[in-house]
């Protein structure tokens, strides 16, 4: 990055025969993934013709630290640095991206702040949150937020060296016991804001999605206990024809498994969707690039 700082993409490395052209699938993994936890999505991807590239957020991955400075995942800069870089090596091919959890901030954080700029030709988001406030972290699970927060913590302690002359590590680790707390003593410290309320100002997903240039579909439980049915903005999907959503009654946040070995619907549905598009692309005699 500009900064110095790096960005890890992991690249899915399958059997199947990619061609130079090949559709390249961006996968934005939840809050502590990383390409393990979407490598379902990666071999369908591949399995259907497309070069599958997870991107991972700054100590995210097992990647580097060289910088004081981890990402919110409402902060683009690092996602269009990572497009750019795919789209100069691939300049001919289609790019199209899935969300998963608080990655789908991620995707919709960029989608709107460069609107048709963006070099993605089409988006999913599996169980993305639309109300990123305080409300959210009030009505995450305990037991959920505690696991999240063992993760993040453990992030922090991982890269304490680069961390410890901008944030209060221990603070972090020791007092922070809700994401909110997590965030005001890392995020906004790292960022130089204030209060909580400026910062998730900033990190709304859905700040800019007036501009979102390209098919959209949002995948939602409806028994979803994070990002919950009521926050949901039904006017939005009924008003933008670029926005589509598909909502079940039951599927959990980011689970939607439909056997005992733990394979998701939603990413057979993911990649059916882009996979669509791409196909519509090529066939519209009306399309340019």
């Amino acid at each position: 990055m500009a900064d110095k700082g790096v960005v890890a993409i992991d690249w899915y490395v399958s059997s199947a025969k990619l061609k130079r052209n090949s559709p390249i699938l961006l996968i934005f993994p939840r809050l502590t993934g990383d390409a393990i936890s979407v490598g379902q999505i990666c071999k369908l991807g591949s399995a259907n013709g497309m070069r599958a590239v997870v991107v991972n957020r700054r100590g995210h991955g097992a990647s580097f630290m060289t910088t004081a400075k981890m990402t919110s995942t409402g902060d683009t800069k690092d996602t269009r640095k990572v497009v750019e870089y795919i789209f100069n090596n691939y300049p001919y091919v289609h790019i199209v991206g899935i969300g998963v959890g608080a990655g789908c901030a991620a995707l919709l954080s960029y989608l709107g702040e460069y609107g048709s700029s963006s070099h993605l030709k089409a988006a999913v988001n599996i169980s993305p949150s639309y109300d990123n406030t305080e409300k959210l972290c009030e009505q995450i699970p305990k037991f959920y937020e505690l696991f999240l927060l063992f993760d993040l913590k453990i992030l922090l302690l991982r890269y304490w060296k680069a961390l410890y002359k901008v944030i209060d590590l221990k603070a972090a680790i020791l007092k922070s016991w809700t994401l909110k707390e997590f965030d005001y003593h890392v995020y906004c410290k790292l960022y130089g804001i204030e209060t909580f309320d400026s910062f998730w100002c900033r990190n709304d997903p859905m700040r800019d999605v007036d501009d979102i240039a390209v098919p959209v579909l949002c995948i939602n439980s409806l028994d979803d206990p994070v990002s919950v049915k009521e926050d949901i903005p039904l006017d939005l999907f009924e008003f933008y024809p670029n926005l589509l959503l598909v909502t079940v009654d039951k599927g959990g946040h980011c689970a939607f498994l439909e056997n005992s070995k733990g394979e998701s619907w939603a990413a057979h549905l993911a990649i059916n969707f882009v996979d669509g598009v791409l196909e519509f692309i090529a066939n519209s005699k009306f399309w340019h690039r």
